[in-house]
């Protein structure tokens, strides 16, 4: 594991707990920093709120999918199924997302023109590369900058509606609409905000939602998504509250010479040993979703969220996967798009998955419902071609 890795894990594990003197001390002086935190960002709040920050205001609706912890909730799956279900409503979506990692980051760049991808994983992050690869007629756009990559998509693509990919902590680009996501296993984390904990935002800022939902609800159980949902009413009252999961839909082989993406239902994991490799947000979760499927997990790899997979990587991950006799190697759609080709001991397939939302009707006219007015006025502007 790389000394970053190293790191990250060992303060993720004080935050977590860790017994010790050391990890006591670091959660002690972290204790002391998060109001600090908490103190600046609401100082900052509310110096948009009054205007002295001011907001950006774009010509057509726009829809926020974030949560208020690092990771782990399902953004992207969702943006993948609301594109999909206001494209079924015969709107135009183009999605704008960060672009973590990726080399336009800081920039502003079109990875898809809803025809071709038009940058590499590397360029455009993993996120906005598959959201582009997944989403074929949809534009994506990535800069961290919402407000210019918003105008970019207005005067290039002209669509009904635009859609951020974790977009929640950025307050200078004025929202229709908050879709705010929960993981029920662990809804606000520890409980604390950075440093001390993973959280954004404190629980109470879940009021700035206008829509809720509670992800990961069958790794949960029912008890502690009630006890969720229960405090969600409380914290966000009058607030639209739904639940959802991520169902996988196929696995996908991926590596050299298999370019033709040979797929197989995700039953085929059943009574197999594996090995799971993934640099996401919430690893457990995806670990969880493969022994659901009847998965023995033989060994695990874990990297950084949004980590670049190298060679050396792949080589250490087959490596233990071998000794654990592990049959194929299993990965998340959002590495298979960075995964180096390389020779391959065991066979690699990616586990593609799809959010489920649960009342998907009554969830889409409770986003319309945000933005039809607005859409509506926008084509009367336009008036007849």
């Amino acid at each position: 594991m790389k000394k970053a890795n190293r790191t990250e894990a060992y303060l993720l594990s004080v935050a977590r707990g860790r017994k010790g003197p050391v990890p006591s001390l670091l959660r002690g002086i972290t204790a002391v920093l998060a109001p600090v935190y908490v103190g600046g960002l609401e100082v900052y709040l509310l110096l948009v709120k009054l205007g002295i920050r001011k907001q950006t205001r774009l010509s057509v609706p726009v829809i926020c999918i974030g949560n208020l912890t690092t990771g782990g909730t399902g953004k992207t799956p969702m943006a993948q199924t609301l594109t999909s279900l206001l494209n079924r409503n015969h709107l135009k979506v183009c999605l704008l997302s960060r672009g973590y990692g990726g080399k336009n980051e800081f920039g502003c760049a079109i990875v898809s023109d809803g025809k071709d991808v038009l940058l590499t994983p590397q360029e455009a992050g993993d996120e906005a590369h598959l959201l582009a690869k997944t989403l074929p007629e949809t534009p994506v756009i990535v800069g961290k900058d919402r407000r210019v990559t918003g105008k970019l998509a207005i005067e290039t693509f002209s669509p009904d509606v635009l859609l951020l990919d974790d977009g929640l902590q950025f307050w200078l680009l004025e929202r229709d609409l908050n879709i705010i996501l929960l993981n029920a296993a662990e809804p606000f984390d520890n409980g604390y905000t950075f440093p001390r904990g993973l959280l954004r935002e404190p629980p109470s800022h879940l009021k700035r939602a206008g829509i809720v939902v509670i992800t990961n609800v069958r790794h949960a159980g029912a008890k502690k998504v009630g006890e969720v949902l229960l405090e969600a009413q409380r914290l966000a009252p009058g607030v639209p509250l739904f639940t959802a999961d991520l169902v996988p839909t196929e696995l996908k082989r991926v590596g050299e010479n298999f370019s033709h993406a040979e797929k197989v239902p995700p039953q085929w994991l059943n009574g197999k040993r594996i090995a799971s490799l993934c640099a996401v947000g919430n690893p457990a979760s995806f670990e969880s979703l493969l022994g659901d499927l009847g998965g023995v997990l033989a060994s695990r790899f874990r990297l950084r969220d949004h980590q670049e997979i190298t060679v050396s990587d792949m080589e250490r991950a087959f490596q233990e996967a071998c000794e654990a006799g592990a049959e194929a190697m299993i990965i998340t759609e959002k590495d298979a798009v960075k995964m180096p080709v390389l020779k391959s001991p065991i066979p690699i397939y990616s586990l593609e998955v799809e959010m489920k939302i649960d009342g998907e009707i009554a969830f889409l006219h409770a986003v319309m419902n945000r933005i039809r007015f607005r859409i509506a006025a926008q084509k009367l502007q336009e008036g007849p071609l």
